[in-house]
């Protein structure tokens, strides 16, 4: 019985052992969406009428998984904090259904936010990171750009006057990216 007992707890722990090196089944290019905490999360939701205002392209480097995002500037970020960074720690993982190079990135670290949306301009937001990387290394247009007059923007004309942004402006909302149909869902996280 002794002999039984430690046979099953050696067989938990090696089970425990390759789920933990194997939490996910994630690839490099896949996208990552979640629900920011941060305070600019709320107007993005509204705009877009989307709960998730926040997303990043997961990143395998070394045998870990970073998730390459525009915060306060682009960087690389553990998957694991970038999870639970996000509310409820939920997120949503997509993957284009055709097959990717891997992702170049080296030349984004350390660029400014956007706070501004727009592009062309050096400094990257999370949703436009992505479109820009898709569209300039694999020349795929996961999305349309649209004018900020298509999102719903009754009340944030201050906030968009604050950060020089117009209603004519092209921008790529999560939201957007989240919905193309070039995507598919491999996980949704709770």
């Amino acid at each position: 019985m002794k002999n039984l007992f430690l046979l099953l707890i050696t067989l938990f722990a090696s089970i425990n052992l390759f789920a933990t090196e194997n939490k996910y089944d994630f690839k490099d290019g896949d996208l990552i969406f979640h629900i920011s905490k941060s305070k600019q999360s709320p107007l993005i939701q509204y705009a877009t009428m989307s709960p998730y205002s926040h997303c990043g392209i997961i990143i395998e480097r070394k045998s870990k998984l970073y998730v390459l995002e525009a915060s306060n500037v682009v960087k690389l970020t553990p998957i694991d904090e970038f999870i639970d960074r996000g509310r409820f720690s939920h997120y949503i993982i997509k993957r284009y259904k055709g097959t990717l190079n891997k992702i170049k990135y080296s030349r984004y670290l350390g660029l400014p936010y956007d706070i501004s949306f727009s592009f062309n301009n050096k400094k990257y937001y999370c949703s436009e990171l992505i479109y820009e990387i898709y569209k300039k290394q694999f020349g795929i247009v996961l999305c349309d750009p649209k004018p900020i007059k298509d999102y719903c923007t009754f009340g944030l004309k201050k906030v968009m006057k604050k950060r020089g942004m117009n209603i004519e402006q092209y921008v790529v909302a999560p939201s957007d990216i989240l919905n193309s149909e070039l995507l598919e869902t491999i996980k949704i996280g709770i």
